[in-house]
Order: C-alpha cells, then sequence, then structure tokens
C-alpha cells in the first residue's frame, strides 16, 4: 500500500462513532464501550463503558461515561475482534 493510499487513522475513527469499540491501555486494562467522541490527539470519550477480562471479555467493572487520554491508549479494535 503506497502512501497515497494509507487510510489516516482519525477516518476510521469517524467510521466507528457510535458503535462498540475495545481499547487497550498502556496498564494493561481493557476497556469496552461505545466510541462517542473523539480529537485530533486520539483522546476518547466512551459511554456506557466498562473494564473488561482481555482473556475471557469478561465484565469486572462498570464505569459508565468515561474520557481516555489518547497517550495512554496501546490499541482501538471493534468489539468482534479477539483480544486474547
Amino acid at each position: 500500500m503506497s502512501a497515497t493510499q494509507m487510510i489516516q487513522p482519525l477516518k476510521i475513527f469517524q467510521k466507528l462513532l457510535g458503535k462498540n469499540v475495545v481499547i487497550r491501555l498502556k496498564n494493561n486494562k481493557a476497556i469496552r464501550g461505545v466510541l462517542t467522541a473523539y480529537d485530533s490527539c486520539m483522546n476518547v470519550v466512551l459511554d456506557d463503558a466498562e473494564e473488561i477480562d482481555p482473556k475471557t471479555s469478561q465484565t469486572i467493572v462498570k464505569y459508565g461515561r468515561v474520557y481516555i487520554r489518547g497517550n495512554q491508549i496501546l490499541f482501538i479494535s471493534t468489539t468482534d475482534v479477539v483480544l486474547g
């Protein structure tokens, strides 16, 4: 894929708005929720957020609405991707 064909990350975020995502953090925690907002620094807001076990996807703690700083994010995936 050439540089001119690469997809910009913020365009991907636009497509994920309103959808369930899983965010893996630098501290190895995984947060699942509905992506409701983001900015150019990849800070994100999730609604109905919950911390999950990355291996089993079982809920550990329910948070509700959360703000996650972009510099703490390792990766973001859709919930149909297996985390293990």
